[in-house]
């Protein structure tokens, strides 16, 4: 009797244990573990949406190969995501489009850009994205990209456009001089990438996806609740809903989705443009400009915190521009439970990899790096033993 009173506290005592543990790891307070404790975490299963852990002193930054690896490979398409994940990542990061039909396709571009689009006949379809917009008459925008848009184009149509090398004209291949054309590529759908991906991964990479939209030009894509509805759908059928970052920088389609459901991480993300004394400051005395990309939400009501804005309304994730975080907004952003999440422009930072701010980012203990070279974000980790991500090597 004394060994069955005995045995049955253990147990007791081990689910306590097991179930403290995973609260840890769920709930939105950084936990600190020990190596042995967290062997080879996924971000699947314990990081989606929450603040990561520390691990024998050292907090987990979480890779993020953008656009798949655009450093090396075409961006958005499958031989970049085959590549970033034989490079390792915890994630793979990919923008998402709506064709004519509610199709959801993967492609940063709301209509087809020519720093990166060839037509049917083998050409760009011009000198550059810049040049073609340079080329607009005044007032003619939204007449002139009419043909161009992807939300009036079907799949087969996209399936015409070849994507797989940069421009070589454009001032937008400067910044990957080592990228590898992969000629005859076409624009994959989101369901193709996800499929891609679990085959090869097991489930064992998360998903991050961000939604691109204009709220200047609201008639170049869907509205946030039907793009938001299609998205959801993909999510849930894919059964990817718990293993997934949601992102946008225009919120009005993060709010959407939460509606759909409540549980789902939505990642806010801000830019340089956003703080104070630039073009689309949050902080402007101009509410239809601070108000622009948060649909009419003001940084002001929520006491001029952009943290405190994420988190009151819903996000689980802010995604600040690396150059824009002080260690002060960080720490604010931790203490209320938002997972932080870096990413780098390329056209503003002058170089698709700045080592000197990455360390930086990896100083300040922030949850994840998005970035164009994750072999040289993964090199900086293993010399500072900090913790890497799997490697997938697949076809």
């Amino acid at each position: 009797m004394g060994r069955t009173v005995l045995l049955a506290c253990l147990v007791i005592l081990v689910l306590a244990m097991f179930c403290g543990c995973t609260g840890i790891l769920r709930n939105n307070t950084p936990a600190t573990l020990t190596a042995n404790s967290a062997p080879g975490l996924a971000p699947a299963e314990n990081f989606v949406g929450i603040p990561t852990p520390v691990v024998d002193g050292k907090k987990i930054i979480q890779v993020y190969a953008h656009r798949g690896a655009r450093s090396y490979v075409p961006e958005n398409v499958l031989p970049g995501y085959r590549t970033g994940l034989a490079i390792g990542t915890d994630w793979v990061d990919m923008d998402v489009v709506m064709d004519r039909d509610s199709n959801v396709v993967v492609s940063h571009d709301l209509w087809l850009n020519p720093d990166i689009v060839r037509g049917p006949d083998g050409k760009f379809l011009a000198r550059s994205r810049a040049a073609m917009l340079r080329g607009i008459p005044p007032g003619k925008t939204d007449e002139y990209l009419q043909p161009y848009l992807v939300r009036n184009l079907n799949y087969s149509r996209l399936q015409q456009y070849d994507v797989g090398m940069l421009n070589p004209d454009s001032p937008y291949a400067a910044y990957f001089p080592d990228q590898y054309p992969v000629n005859g590529t076409r624009m994959p759908l989101l369901r193709d990438v996800i499929r891609y991906t679990r085959n090869l991964t097991g489930g064992r990479v998360g998903y991050q996806i961000e939604i691109k939209s204009d709220p200047e030009h609201d008639t170049w894509t869907y509205p946030p609740a039907e793009f938001a509805s299609a998205l959801y759908t993909v999510l849930k059928e894919e059964n990817i809903t718990d293993t997934c970052e949601i992102q946008a920088f225009d919120w009005r389609y993060l709010y959407e989705l939460q509606n759909l459901d409540p549980g789902i991480a939505t990642a806010y993300l801000t830019e340089w443009d956003n703080e104070p004394e630039t073009p689309y400051s949050f902080f402007c005395n101009d509410t239809s400009l601070a108000g622009l990309w948060t649909g009419g939400k003001l940084v002001k009501d929520y006491n001029n915190s952009i943290p405190q804005m994420v988190r009151a309304l819903g996000g689980k994730c802010w995604e600040p521009e690396d150059v824009t975080l002080t260690k002060e907004a960080l720490d604010e952003a931790h203490r209320l439970g938002l997972k932080v999440v870096v990413w780098t422009w390329p056209e503003h930072s002058g170089s698709a990899f700045d080592p000197v701010t990455v360390q930086m980012m990896i100083d300040m203990g922030v949850d994840g790096i998005i970035t164009d070279d994750p072999g040289r974000l993964i090199s900086m980790l293993a010399a500072r033993n900090y913790r890497v991500p799997e490697r997938f090597i697949g076809a």
